[in-house]
């Protein structure tokens, strides 16, 4: 077998085409990369002399929750592993717990936000200025002007949700995931049985790069190889899944739900299937008066024979699954596009995508989502639960100035973007500090952080009106009520109605645009993700340099491309959007790119992210598009018109 080397991983991981390496990808070996590249880099730390030992910890770094086992040399954690894989987050933890900008102590601003200075304050100290200020909004009457925004769905977000809940507001909101989109555009998250299917139709879902959990898609991707499961890619780049999949269906950008409607309209005019959504004889006929083949082949680049042929291979398989959410750490899609994948798992009654709910989560508060409220929403007191929305947002810049008018509190481990902003900070975990009921936390308490749950359980204490909100002292006793997950069936509601205008819109996005000819869309680098990789000095070393290479960020565009443009290898250009402009990136001329098409790479250009992180490239979320979806309140960012020069 082929030799692979460190930079042939790198290569596979941007998506490069294979040719020689080819049997070496289908042999299953590559969904071990990512631990091999953690232990390479780890490997490089030798640690003194001492006891090993293994111990187990469960992750609460990642939706999925990883078991993992812990190497231990003395009372240090020196590798994390997993038979069953390990995610990019769960990897970085290592890194995070022993990281040399740990927040050690609460923290108090000092002088104007943004500018990074803070002293230290006691816990006491830390709470009591906290639970005053709300004391104060829940005695004035505005206690609707206190909010949250958490990180993910995880126990700290549903104990987040319920005391901010019973201190009298609905203002909670999760920064955007695959759970959050489906969930606010079914009405429920989709359960997928990827290890009894037989054709997977994916709509730019980067299933090995770190979609959903992505240990888990590891383990399902080589099951599916070894099975024959037939994998079709629609993607604009030869992303790493699609270089793995059975087949690649290139789209011109943005396109993915324009492909599931012609589809669609294939599935129900040609094959004569239905589906038992409601409102789904309105959704019929929008599909096939807006989505006719010609058109949707025209606008995808995908032929009418080849949407015919994926149709048919579609209903034909035993129990296909049609899986939308583009992108892997950082997932997008619009409510439409959720709906019209979904809408084709209803059509041929799959048996593979069940949706669920979960009790203690919900997506909606005073508004839709979260960029919904960070563009109309009004607060006096924000909550961050290890959480950056500032970075991540394409409104994070409307949110600074929210920001630099209320008071702001920041759980979080390290500092970010959205910290620096912060009046108080409150130190937390990382998951190896944080015990569960099932095991011991794996190394002690970096000095005097804490569990988050531990921090907001206290501060629920500390409020008259929320004091009775737990029935629980302390954050090993809350997984006990940690809410449960329900099967609601495959019914769901096509919303018609409420996204028309979106699908009217399609027509506009997609015409011929003189001032804007080209689509910027993201890709991600492996562990960077959607940017908070970039603080471990470990991933640094991990990306590649057609990505990143001594301070230069690249973007990818088609050979083609850049010979109309007159482009040439590492030179530097200008990108511009109607919402401003980027400087100081520059171009990798690539074939795995569609042509027209600026392939940003996302997870840099961060202002305060450690001394790693901070001031390496450009953060593309400021001039992506901010149009933001009614169903989902989440900005639909994925393509973006703009220009170069």
């Amino acid at each position: 077998m082929k030799k692979i080397e460190r930079k042939d991983f790198l290569k596979l991981g941007g998506g490069a085409v294979l040719g020689g390496l080819s049997g070496w990808v289908f042999s299953g070996a590559p969904f071990l990369g990512f631990q091999w590249l953690a232990e390479w880099t780890q490997d490089q730390y030798v640690p003194v002399k001492g006891f090993e030992k293994y111990a187990q910890a469960v992750s609460d770094s990642c939706p999925a929750g990883c078991k993992v086992s812990v190497r231990m040399i003395g009372d240090r954690a020196v590798k994390i592993e997993s038979k069953d894989g390990v995610c990019p987050a769960c990897h970085n933890a290592l890194q995070l717990t022993y990281h040399p900008e740990r927040i050690s102590t609460p923290l108090k601003r000092k002088g104007d936000k943004g500018d990074g200075k803070f002293v230290p304050v006691t816990w006491e100290e830390a709470v009591k200025e906290i639970s005053s200020k709300m004391n104060s909004l829940i005695t004035e009457g505005k206690a609707n002007s206190i909010a949250a925004i958490n990180k993910n769905e995880s126990l700290n977000g549903q104990l987040m949700e319920k005391f901010i809940k019973a201190a009298g507001s609905n203002n909670v909101y999760y920064e955007p995931s695959l759970k959050s989109l489906t969930s606010s555009a079914l009405g429920g998250y989709i359960n997928y049985d990827f290890a009894n299917t037989d054709y997977v139709l994916s709509f730019g879902a980067k299933l090995v790069e770190g979609w959903d959990s992505s240990a888990d898609m590891q383990k399902v991707f080589t099951q599916w190889k070894t099975k024959g499961t037939k994998i079709v890619q629609a993607d604009t780049v030869c992303s790493m899944t699609a270089s793995l999949a059975s087949e690649w269906v290139p789209v011109k950008p943005g396109t993915e739900a324009v492909l599931a409607f012609g589809i669609a309209n294939y599935l129900i005019t040609g094959r004569r299937l239905n589906s038992t959504g409601e409102e789904f004889g309105k959704w019929s006929q929008l599909i096939i008066n807006k989505f006719p083949l010609a058109k949707v082949a025209s606008y995808t680049g995908v032929s009418e024979e080849r949407i015919k042929k994926i149709g048919d291979d579609f209903s034909k398989a035993k129990n296909p699954v049609a899986v939308s959410g583009k992108g892997a750490c950082g997932v997008n899609a619009s409510s439409a596009e959720i709906i019209a994948v979904y809408c084709l798992n209803t059509l041929v009654k799959s048996k593979a995508a069940t949706l669920m709910t979960n009790s203690s989560v919900t997506y909606k508060g005073e508004f839709a989502g979260l960029d919904s409220f960070i563009k109309d929403g009004k607060f006096s007191m924000l909550f961050l639960n290890n959480s950056d929305p500032v970075y991540k947002s394409v409104l994070g810049e409307d949110l600074k100035k929210k920001m630099e008018k209320a008071f702001v509190v920041s759980i979080n481990p390290i500092m970010n973007d959205s910290a620096n902003y912060a009046d108080i900070i409150l130190p937390s975990l990382s998951f190896l500090e944080s015990e569960t009921p099932e095991n011991k936390a794996v190394v002690s308490n970096f000095k005097e952080s804490k569990d988050a749950k531990d921090i907001i359980i206290a501060l629920s204490k500390s409020l008259d009106k929320t004091k009775d909100t737990f029935s629980f002292a302390s954050g090993i006793d809350s997984f006990k009520v940690a809410g449960k997950e329900t099967a609601s069936g495959a019914k769901f509601s096509f919303n018609v109605d409420k996204i028309k205008n979106d699908i009217d819109a399609l027509d506009k996005k997609f015409a011929a645009n003189a001032e804007y000819p080209l689509f910027m869309i993201p890709v991600e680098a492996p562990l960077v993700g959607d940017g908070d990789g970039l603080a471990f000095p470990y991933v640094l070393k991990s990306i590649d340099p057609t990505v990143f290479y001594k301070g230069k960020l690249l973007v990818q565009i088609n050979r083609e491309t850049g010979k109309k443009y007159g482009l040439s290898e590492n030179e530097s250009i200008v990108i511009r959007s109607a919402r401003g402009k980027l400087d100081k990136v520059y171009v990798h001329l690539t074939d795995t790119v569609a042509p027209d098409t600026v392939a940003m790479p996302l997870g840099f250009g961060h202002e305060s992210y450690t001394k790693y992180g901070s001031d390496k490239g450009v953060n593309p979320k400021k001039i992506m598009a901010a149009d933001v979806d009614p169903l989902t309140g989440t900005a639909d960012w994925w393509s973006t018109r703009v220009k170069i020069s």
